[in-house]
């Protein structure tokens, strides 16, 4: 009797903290820098944690106060990236929870002017469904999206979970080879 309790107790923490392992980051205010710094995006969360209700701001970097361009409001992301001139903006989609279907939930999500342009969505870029990684309570496609090492000042890149390097102009919002 004595052995299965504790077994039973070791077994409910065993599942307690990898459950607590796949829990949402809090969101929190982001800035995130263009090339060159020349530009940045300010990302500001609503208090309620309603992603809906977040606001962005893209400001030029000036000698005095920085200049506000325009506002983007309605999303938020942990990775952002800016435009050398800021007038575009690329964003990974949130962090897909179990009953997200792929094909409704945001990968890469494009931006001109603080307009949206294209959304790309998790089964445009993962051909098979049984190559997403499952958690507890979530699912990866992919990695962090990032400027191509190999390309020109515009071209960005994401690795998914099949090992696929697709990448993008982020003014054309298009996939290039």
């Amino acid at each position: 009797m004595k052995y299965s309790n504790y077994f039973a107790i070791t077994i409910l923490c065993a599942l307690a903290s990898s459950a607590s392992a796949d829990s949402e980051a809090m969101p929190t205010p982001k800035v995130f820098a263009a090339p060159w710094n020349s530009f940045y995006f300010k990302l500001i969360p609503s208090p309620d944690f309603d992603e809906g209700k977040s606001q962005g701001f893209l400001y030029r970097v000036t000698d005095g106060e920085d200049e506000l361009l325009y506002r983007s409001d309605g999303w938020f992301s942990f990775n952002v990236l800016v435009s050398i001139d800021g007038s575009f903006i690329a964003r990974r989609g949130p962090w897909p929870r179990s009953d997200s279907p792929p094909e409704t939930t945001p990968a890469v999500v494009f931006y001109v002017d603080g307009t949206l342009v294209r959304t790309y969505y998790v089964s445009d870029l993962v051909d098979k469904k049984s190559a997403l990684q499952r958690s507890i309570s979530h699912y990866s496609w992919g990695d962090v999206l990032r400027w191509a090492d190999d390309a020109g000042a515009d071209i960005l890149q994401i690795r998914t979970v099949e090992d696929k390097i697709i990448k993008f102009n982020i003014r054309t919002a298009e996939i290039v080879d």
